[in-house]
């Protein structure tokens, strides 16, 4: 069970700050993952990043290791999940694609220089020129699973229907927060970062059930339903090109009929 968590309360953060503003190989001090968004369990483990120099980092691969981190954490905790980076990696151009969403919710701990906001700042949005790109390339991927779950369903493959159901849902909320410039969350955080997307037309919660809904049962005349929305959403927004690309296949199959479920 998750519990409200503010990290400028936890003694561990605290600890972590004051061992970041004693180091001077330290910039700055971030912290990622549930902890950064205000939640935690009692099995939280923390994940946390050193921002150091680029001089200091080159020091570190030159050694063959890192510092240890969290050494004047007491009582000690795990701190598997804390490392050291550089300014040099914390850039979109290098940072790993994976990791994208954990800095883009993260939250600056400490920043000895003023350097480390604007870094991890630039990494929160998708630049605007590659936005479109990201966007459609979801979009084409969510139109593609939708087919699919649909084909199976006409053909009496409730297997086939329900698992390309679930599987688009991926494609769908990362095309929904590319139109907003912003990195699809890890799924274990989306139910953070919806509302972000309210400006879209979904009502509070409503967008939501429709995920659940449609991972529950897949139902062919929900996918349906939720997929005209989203194809109106995606011609105001410039991309509906991308929907016409597929010759009226799926124009198509959203016009099939099937039994109510």
């Amino acid at each position: 069970m998750t519990i409200p968590y503010n990290p400028h309360t936890d003694p561990v953060i605290s600890a972590l700050i004051t061992e970041a503003a004693a180091d001077p190989d330290v910039i700055g001090l971030v912290l990622l993952g549930g902890r950064a968004l205000g939640e935690a369990t009692h099995e939280s483990d923390y994940d946390a990043v050193f921002v150091v120099t680029d001089e200091a980092i080159a020091r570190y691969e030159q050694a063959g290791e890192q510092p240890k981190r969290g050494t004047m954490i007491d009582p000690p905790v795990s701190t598997n999940d804390i490392w050291s980076e550089a300014p040099r990696d914390l850039r979109l151009d290098t940072l790993v694609q994976w990791m994208r969403p954990a800095y883009a919710e993260s939250l600056v701990l400490y920043d000895k220089t003023g350097e480390t906001t604007p870094l991890i700042d630039a990494l929160r949005l998708i630049p605007a020129d590659q936005a479109k790109q990201e966007v459609e390339a979801w979009y084409d991927a969510y139109l593609n699973s939708l087919y699919r779950s649909l084909k199976c369903w006409r053909r009496g493959n409730e297997l086939g229907g329900r698992l390309e159901a679930a599987g688009s849902i991926p494609w769908l909320t990362n095309t929904l927060f590319a139109l907003e410039r912003r990195w699809g969350p890890y799924a274990s955080r989306l139910h953070h970062h919806l509302h972000q997307l309210e400006g879209q037309g979904w009502q509070p919660g409503e967008l939501r059930d429709e995920l659940l809904a449609i991972i529950a049962a897949g139902d062919p005349r929900r996918q349906q339903a939720l997929a005209r929305r989203v194809v109106e959403l995606l011609r105001e927004r410039g991309h509906h090109h991308i929907y016409e690309s597929w010759d009226g296949q799926i124009e198509r199959a959203l016009g099939w009929e099937f039994d109510h479920r």
